[in-house]
């Protein structure tokens, strides 16, 4: 009896049209045992809201090594676009697993080396790049036209601000956060009307009741600079600044992201 090693992965943002990881597992491990494949929780692995666009991916890394190792004979994934969205990732990875000895089954599809299947591998890793493509910029204007009506929603508000999402009966605006706000008022006040250095601040955050985001009681100099140098608190704010960088030559073997540009 071959060992399966079973692979699941949905994307943050596209979960509900792509199911959730459970849904997937529940077809892939129905698939593996009519096959008559040995799995076990051990050998299965998930990726839960990652894209497949890259293939930095921890559940995915695992596999990797495992299938190197030898420590499975079979990889049974949902779709080729589960295992990547791009198709020369796709062949990529489909390629190192054949050199490993390990065999892959698409339960949707059973794909083999021959040219019919090879083609519709093809197509459908276009199709797979085209949706993607398509969704994220959708997104992307969505998010841009709602920016322009002042209604920003960055997942990450800055200390003092806090998001009054619709779907928890707000107005879909950044608004202020009382008793952040309290805090930061007082950390400008100690730095610039009592000429408190970085570290002396510090200090006074640290030894007060305030708490970060997290709940902990310790500050970094990172997050304070951070605060001093946000033009969120003098009204400015910005969107859209952003953007990807052309991958440098030599790079991108292991799917690395591009590096992003400081805001």
């Amino acid at each position: 009896m071959q060992r399966a090693a079973l692979y699941a992965r949905v994307s943050t943002d596209l979960q509900e049209k792509e199911q959730t990881i459970q849904s997937q597992l529940a077809v892939i491990t129905g698939y593996a045992e009519r096959q008559g494949f040995r799995h076990s929780t051990a050998l299965t692995y998930t990726d839960d809201g990652y894209s497949g666009t890259w293939l930095d991916r921890p559940g995915l890394d695992e596999l990797r090594d495992h299938a190197r190792e030898g420590r499975f004979e079979v990889v049974v994934v949902l779709c080729p676009d589960r295992l990547a969205r791009r198709y020369a990732y796709q062949v990529l990875l489909l390629a190192e697993l054949k050199r490993a000895g390990v065999a892959i089954h698409f339960c949707e599809r059973p794909i083999n080396d021959s040219p019919d299947d090879q083609l519709l591998l093809q197509i459908q890793g276009a199709i797979a790049e085209y949706e993607r493509a398509k969704v994220l910029e959708r997104c992307r204007r969505g998010r841009l036209h709602r920016a322009r009506r002042g209604e920003l929603a960055p997942p990450n508000p800055p200390y003092g601000y806090h998001y009054a999402a619709r779907k928890y009966g707000g107005d879909g605006q950044i608004r202020i956060h009382e008793e952040e706000a309290a805090m930061v008022r007082q950390a400008f006040r100690w730095y610039a009307a009592e000429g408190a250095s970085l570290y002396g601040l510090l200090k006074k955050l640290n030894a007060s009741a305030w708490t970060t985001r997290s709940g902990k009681n310790e500050w970094t100099a990172t997050s304070v600079l951070h605060m001093l140098h946000c033009e969120w608190y003098v009204g400015r704010a910005y969107y859209n600044r952003a953007t990807r960088r052309p991958v440098a030559p030599g790079r991108d073997a292991e799917g690395t992201p591009p590096p992003r540009c400081a805001k």
